[in-house]
């Protein structure tokens, strides 16, 4: 018979390997704060002191020096694709902050390479201590027949997906119509998911009553899109978890604190990143930086803390995590206040790994082939014939993207009228307006569409990305034909990436070559990228606060109410396409 070495330290047969001492330990099951000292042997938590227990002997000590002690942080929801940065580089990132496991939901990076995308996250992600989970993506395309992505999923490819290790459950199923009126495609895969018993991830914004309950029968445990008080108090009720979002783009915790006090600080409740930025990430850090918002918006610390921790592993399905308790791993953060939420010191598995905010730890960053594949790859070349619009008369009627100035990434169908000149659409004296091109950059059909949008706030040059949820074909954006070609070509040469054009110059760029989506470079060189690149698309006139979101967003057809894809202008609610030119 094997005899556990965790049993033995815990009897006092051998020392624990190592023992933290004088730790104001927070204790996310009773919601309590004691002194104690905490046995760690083979990674693993044999033994947490209650007040008046003698002294544990280890091999080392580590001295807490009276800071506060609490699990290593859960993020349930994080797009790694939106970091812009590869996963060796994600973990050097998040560590120091004090992430220690994150789920992570792959659809971008899907969209563009398929499985072999979703299979390279997940072999990446084994280069790092970070413990990495992986949702298979539910919605590949995002909404079928709506636009060209680089792969399709159907019950066939999700079913590969889940038989892989560190694959936990299915990603964020986004389709809620589709679930609702039990189309086949999503009817498959969720049946693929309940017959494997994993985890189901939802996205159901605004979703409430019969439509809600409809969805949650499937199976579905979650949703991150909660940006309303009744919305959430709605979901909560019907034993949905709400997974809090805090992320570069959306900052719905403010909200929701008053509904999770309301309350009482329910189980069903988390915390969770979605989608952060380079520059933010440095400058304000991670779920650090979500729980200091949850605590400035009435969430006491410990609450905050639990719902990173230990509602969180509940959510996920994830035993070995969340608390510190015997047999967990020893994941483990040092805080200095529970006020500031500072990390001081992180334990992964029982191993020092950051300190003072650094990895100390070393860890390498390996290749992958895929990494060298340009994913950027269009029919032709693009012409100034596809940044115009032909109309033989002299004024016409049109069908616009039009922006929401109260919510940023909510566009509305609007009509207005253009002049024409020369044979096409002349938005030379309209300061509201934009050109909007979208180019399949798949390599599969070359198409490409054209359409006007307005109040974005675009005053002059060119904007273009291969950042474009959530099939990142090629999108353009400007006022003249010149500078939005020039965007292009430069996107098409770097192998992907998001580029400011004015004049004819590269004003910022940030080069994105690992599937137009992702940059070999660590944060402390990626966030200035990302920072003078907002700096210059304000002062090209874009003043919103999600500007690479409005950006990324303007091909994505299941955000209301009006985008373009590559196969032309979508009125999202509807799911039909509509004319530009209106007759």
């Amino acid at each position: 018979m094997q005899r556990s070495r965790v049993i033995e330290a815990i009897n006092g047969e051998i020392p624990f390997d190592l023992v933290i001492k004088n730790a104001n330990f927070v204790n996310v099951i009773t919601r309590e704060v004691y002194e104690s000292e905490i046995g760690i042997i083979d990674g693993k938590i044999g033994h947490v002191n209650q007040p008046g227990e003698p002294p544990l002997e280890a091999k080392r000590i580590f001295d807490a020096h009276s800071r506060y002690v609490i699990p290593g942080l859960i993020d349930t929801h994080i797009h790694t694709e939106s970091t812009m940065m590869t996963l060796h580089n994600v973990a050097e990132a998040l560590i120091p902050h004090g992430t220690t496991t994150i789920a992570c939901d792959p659809h971008e990076i899907a969209n563009v390479m398929g499985i072999e995308g979703v299979e390279y996250i997940i072999e990446s992600s084994k280069d790092t201590p970070m413990m990495t989970y992986v949702l298979a993506p539910s919605c590949v395309p995002s909404v079928e027949n709506m636009e060209t992505s680089g792969a399709e999923f159907s019950r066939d490819e999700i079913g590969r997906i889940l038989s892989i290790d560190r694959v936990i459950g299915l990603g964020e199923v986004m389709d809620f119509e589709g679930v609702i009126n039990q189309s086949q495609r999503m009817s498959e895969i969720l049946d693929e998911a309940r017959r494997r018993k994993v985890f189901i991830q939802g996205h159901a914004p605004m979703l409430t009553g019969r439509e809600l309950s409809a969805y949650l029968s499937t199976g579905i445990k979650s949703c991150h899109e909660t940006s309303f008080a009744d919305e959430a108090r709605y979901k909560l009720r019907a034993g949905m978890t709400l997974e809090c979002r805090e992320s570069s783009i959306m900052h719905d915790i403010n909200v929701l604190a008053d509904v999770i006090k309301e309350f009482n600080y329910p189980e069903n409740a988390t915390l969770c990143t979605d989608d952060r930025e380079p520059d933010d990430l440095l400058s304000e850090g991670h779920l650090d930086h979500v729980i200091r918002v949850a605590i400035e918006s009435g969430i006491p610390a410990v609450e905050a803390i639990k719902m990173a921790t230990y509602n969180s592993a509940r959510l996920l399905g994830i035993d070995d995590i969340g608390s510190l308790t015997p047999g967990k791993r020893a994941n483990i953060v040092v805080l200095d206040s529970l006020e500031n939420i500072e990390v001081i010191d992180v334990f992964i598995n029982g191993e020092h790994i950051a300190k003072d905010g650094k990895m100390i730890a070393k860890t390498n960053a390996k290749e992958y082939p895929i990494e060298k594949i340009n994913t950027v790859r269009l029919k032709s070349m693009p012409e100034k014939e596809d940044f115009r619009i032909k109309f033989a008369g002299k004024k016409a009627k049109l069908n616009v993207m039009a922006y929401d100035k109260d919510v940023p990434i909510i566009t509305k169908l609007e009509e207005t009228e253009v002049d024409a000149c020369k044979g096409y659409l002349d938005i030379s004296d309209r300061e509201d307006l934009s050109v909007l091109t979208v180019f399949e950059r798949h390599g599969k059909n070359g198409n490409r569409q054209t359409c006007i949008v307005k109040n974005l706030g675009l005053k002059r040059g060119a904007i273009a990305s291969t950042v474009a949820h959530d099939c990142h074909n090629l999108i353009v954006i400007g006022k003249n034909e010149e500078d939005m070609a020039k965007a292009a070509e430069t996107l098409i040469s770097t192998g992907g990436g998001i580029v400011c054009v004015l004049d004819g110059k590269v004003e910022a760029i940030v080069e994105l070559p690992i599937a137009g989506l992702l940059s070999g470079e660590p944060i402390e060189k990626l966030a200035p990228k990302t920072a003078l690149l907002k700096r210059k698309m304000r002062e090209l006139g874009i003043e919103s606060s999600c500007m690479l979101l409005q950006l990324a967003t303007l091909a994505l057809p299941v955000i209301p109410e009006v985008r373009l894809t590559d196969y032309g202008l979508v009125d999202v609610s509807n799911k039909k396409f509509i004319p530009i030119i209106k007759k």
